[in-house]
């Protein structure tokens, strides 16, 4: 292991060397759906399936869901929400995200049966401006556990 603290310059063939194939390409080959959603008054609860995926050549336990896919489909649910909280029938706003805190703390293996609860801990309207606040739980039936805090508001 080279622990020098000097400067180093990597060339573009280093770079390729040190890249997550994941990040790189693989990323682009992740899709999802929004199977169902139930919103009741602050809670909503969905159930998402990924429909497309890649699995990592250096991830023995096959498939794992990664927070970028689960920011994608967490920050929809925020968009619906809100736009169902408001009482839009159709997406009329864009959604911008303030913040994001995310905690994973089991891997969730299970692409095929996502489920998320969200807790809404502030809704309000300002001006022509919604904002949400909203706690997550995503989970899979392997015991798959992420934690994540959105903060966001629709224009």
């Amino acid at each position: 292991m080279n622990n020098k603290t000097e400067a180093i310059t990597l060339s573009h063939d280093d770079i390729k060397g040190l890249l997550s194939d994941y990040l790189y390409q693989g990323r682009k080959q992740e899709s999802w759906e929004i199977e169902q959603i139930q919103v009741e008054d602050k809670r909503l609860t969905a159930k998402v399936m990924m429909t497309s995926t890649y699995v990592s050549g250096t991830d023995q336990g096959g498939f794992h869901l990664t927070i970028f896919s689960t920011l994608e489909f967490l920050s929809q649910l925020m968009i619906i929400y809100a736009h169902v909280w408001a009482g839009f029938p159709e997406k009329t706003r864009e959604g911008w995200m303030i913040e994001s805190k995310t905690k994973s703390v089991r891997v969730i293996r299970n692409p095929e049966n996502i489920q998320i609860e969200m807790d809404v801990t502030r809704m309000k309207q300002r001006g022509d401006n919604l904002y949400c606040i909203a706690n997550y739980k995503v989970t899979d039936d392997q015991d798959g556990l992420f934690e994540v805090t959105l903060k966001g508001f629709l224009s």
